[in-house]
């Protein structure tokens, strides 16, 4: 076999395995643009997720601030109420 039958033998098989290569070095480029899509989707949602955080921590700030302050209303209110008695007992001459 002369040196051209050989490179007649061998031309086809390099150029379909370049083409192979073509292919796939094509599919990566776009499951790489896939990949960066969703990192940038995830970034996002991360982002989101540390704001609802954020808000949620200043919820439960605001709610304990309503428990303090519904327990100095209830400790006000038993005392108007222990007042109010009083009144009424002097007023209908219990004593």
């Amino acid at each position: 076999m002369t040196a051209d039958q050989r490179l007649d033998q061998l031309e086809p098989l390099v150029s379909q395995t370049l083409a192979v290569a073509d292919r796939h070095t094509a599919q990566l480029k776009q499951i790489i643009g896939i990949i960066s899509q969703q990192s940038e989707n995830t970034q996002f949602l991360l982002g989101e997720v540390v704001k609802v955080k954020n808000e949620i921590s200043g919820l439960k700030s605001d709610f304990s601030e309503l428990k303090v302050d519904s327990a100095a209303s209830k400790a006000v209110q038993a005392t108007m109420d222990s007042k109010l008695d009083r009144i009424i007992d002097l007023l209908s001459g219990d004593k």
